[in-house]
Parts: C-alpha cells; sequence; structure tokens
C-alpha cells in the first residue's frame, strides 16, 4: 500500500481530521485544494486514498470531467475503492453524489469537538477494511475484540442469531436502547443475505418474494456467516453470504434514503428486501460493503458503544461500498 493520502478540499477543518487518520495508518499527507492540480498529481503519483470534499458538487463535476478529459476511461490508479467523499451534510441529503463513478467511501465531516475521535476510527476502519474485508473485525478489534463466528443452517436461526447478539451486548454492559438497536441491525443484515443474495444459476432470485417468517434449510452456498466482537468501546458485527450478487445501484440508492431523525425499526414479515440500511446510518452505525462478484458479499458494522443514546446517534460515521470482479 503506497504510503501517501491525497487531500482536496480548500475547507481549513479538512487537513487537521486528515492528520489524524494519516496518523492511525502511518501515511503522510499531500493537500491540493485546486481539483486541477490535484488531477495533475494523480497523473504523477500513486495515492492509496484521495479525500475529496464534495460539499459544492459543481467541484465534483469539474473534478470528474478533469479526470476523464486527462485519463479517458478509468483507469487502475483511480478506482472508486481509493475515494472518500468528505461532505458537510449526512448522505441523505447528498443523494447526487451515489451518481458519481468514483463514490466508494462517504462521511459527513466532523464537528471540531471530534476530530481527534473520529479521524483515530477512520484510519483504523482503512487499516482493518484491507484483505477484501474477510478480517476487518479482527483487524480493527484486534486481541480485546474477542471476536465470536456462527454459521446459520437455517432460515429460522435469523432470529434466534439476532437474540443471542442481543444477550452478547447485555453481557457487556452495553445500555438497553442501544443494544436493541444493533440487534435490529443484525436481523436487516441477516435478511439481505438470505432472502436477497441466493440466486439461480441465471442470476434470477430465489427468495426476495418469499415471507419472511419462511422456514427452510439452508443448502451449502445458502449458509450465512455471522460474527460479532466487541472490546468494551467498539462494537463490530460482519455478515457473510456465499453469492456476491449484491446489486451498486440499488444499494446506494437504499442508503441513501433520507430517514433523518426516525428511529430503525425492521419490517415484519412481509417480503422483499431489507431497506432499512439509509435508517442503519442515521442511528448512529457506520456501514461497510465488500463484494467480490459471485463469490460472497461481506456487510459490516462497526460503532462506537456510548453510555447515552444521545451521544450514540450523533458519532461520527461512515458509508463504504467496494465491488471486486
Amino acid at each position: 500500500m503506497s504510503q501517501e493520502f491525497l487531500l482536496i478540499s480548500s475547507n481549513p477543518d479538512d487537513p487537521a481530521f486528515l492528520a489524524e487518520v494519516a496518523g492511525a495508518v502511518d501515511v503522510k499527507v499531500e493537500t491540493a485544494p485546486d481539483p486541477m492540480d490535484a488531477i495533475e498529481l494523480i497523473g504523477k503519483r500513486n495515492f492509496s486514498g484521495i479525500f475529496l470534499d464534495v460539499s459544492n458538487l459543481r467541484n465534483l463535476k469539474d473534478f470528474e470531467m478533469g479526470i476523464q478529459k486527462q485519463f479517458g476511461l478509468l483507469g487502475d490508479h483511480i478506482q472508486a475503492s481509493r475515494f472518500h467523499f468528505i461532505s458537510d451534510v449526512p448522505l441523505g441529503e447528498k443523494r447526487d453524489v451515489i451518481q458519481s463513478p468514483f463514490f466508494g467511501s462517504f462521511f459527513q465531516r466532523p464537528g471540531i469537538a471530534q476530530v481527534e475521535v473520529a479521524g483515530k476510527f477512520y484510519g483504523r476502519m482503512i487499516q482493518a477494511n484491507q484483505e477484501q474485508g474477510s478480517k476487518v473485525l479482527e483487524n480493527f478489534l484486534g486481541s480485546d475484540g474477542g471476536v465470536q463466528s456462527l454459521w446459520l443452517d437455517r432460515s429460522s436461526q435469523k432470529q434466534e442469531a439476532t437474540e443471542a447478539v442481543r444477550q452478547y451486548m447485555f453481557q457487556g454492559k452495553v445500555p438497553v436502547r442501544i443494544a436493541n438497536t444493533i440487534a435490529n441491525v443484525v436481523d436487516e443484515l441477516l435478511m439481505n443475505a438470505l432472502f436477497d443474495a441466493p440466486v439461480d444459476e441465471f442470476g434470477r432470485p430465489l427468495y426476495s418474494l418469499t415471507s419472511r417468517d419462511a422456514e427452510r434449510v439452508l443448502k451449502e452456498q445458502e449458509r450465512v456467516e455471522l460474527r460479532v466482537g466487541f472490546d468494551g468501546y467498539y462494537f463490530g458485527l460482519m455478515v457473510n453470504d456465499q453469492f456476491g450478487t449484491l446489486d451498486r445501484n440499488r444499494l446506494l440508492n437504499h442508503v441513501s434514503i433520507n430517514y433523518r431523525d426516525k428511529e430503525y425499526k425492521p419490517r415484519q414479515g412481509g417480503a422483499g428486501a431489507g431497506l432499512g440500511l439509509g435508517t442503519i446510518l442515521a442511528t448512529g452505525g457506520s456501514l461497510s460493503y465488500h463484494c467480490e462478484e459471485g463469490k460472497r458479499t461481506t456487510a459490516v458494522l462497526m460503532t462506537r458503544v456510548t453510555e447515552s443514546y444521545r451521544d450514540f446517534k450523533s458519532q461520527f460515521r461512515f458509508f463504504s461500498a467496494r465491488f471486486y470482479g
């Protein structure tokens, strides 16, 4: 991994945040407030991460046009997975950015009081997200995280797994309301893996119209893995399916729906994809997805556990989606 980040921003608060991010992963930072100057640098150097201020959409469009003019079709050195969009508002209020070919990760600029904690958290997540997401929890939480894993063999185990995670958090003295919120996320992510991911040999969904309450024994490829870990400060969970059928446009559309000031509640019983991803972000969790086409989709939730729900909900968070052919 190249040891250099590029910051494309004229916002005076962003260098301090990037300094914390870079310090967490031991890389250097180059700053280019002018997007055109940044494009010239991108042509000369191989940046491992490119942080772009998209608060003004005009800057994003100018950057996209400049890249296409200088490099033509996207090359390996400007992959979307290397881009981190910085915004002054949440993703639900900046939905146009999901149309960008460079959309990879997105976060709302943290307040001054959050810069140090948020920067270190984001840096650790960048480092943990290597290996296409396969060891995110272990890499982030370390030996204190106590990461545990289980495989679901029946669709009805979704409820059992959700309750097991809730009890795991209670044992870790996580406040009840926060534990219940995270358990709801487990339900949502497991639902997507169990009912939306499986397809037949022609790529047609097998269970997207099946009742969520339907009981079935999972075939070998349909088995779903759940991992959880908690180091006393950060809680993480991962859901793996073995299909790799996640649709990028559909995911970005769902996760960017504006559910501001609404608490996440899972849909009950009915068929269809879990559409509560936008509310997961609004509630206090950071989400990252890794999809290896035709092989695996990994969904990861990482969140800081606080004493108050207000602090939990207002914490710094991000969204990331990486797709591998």
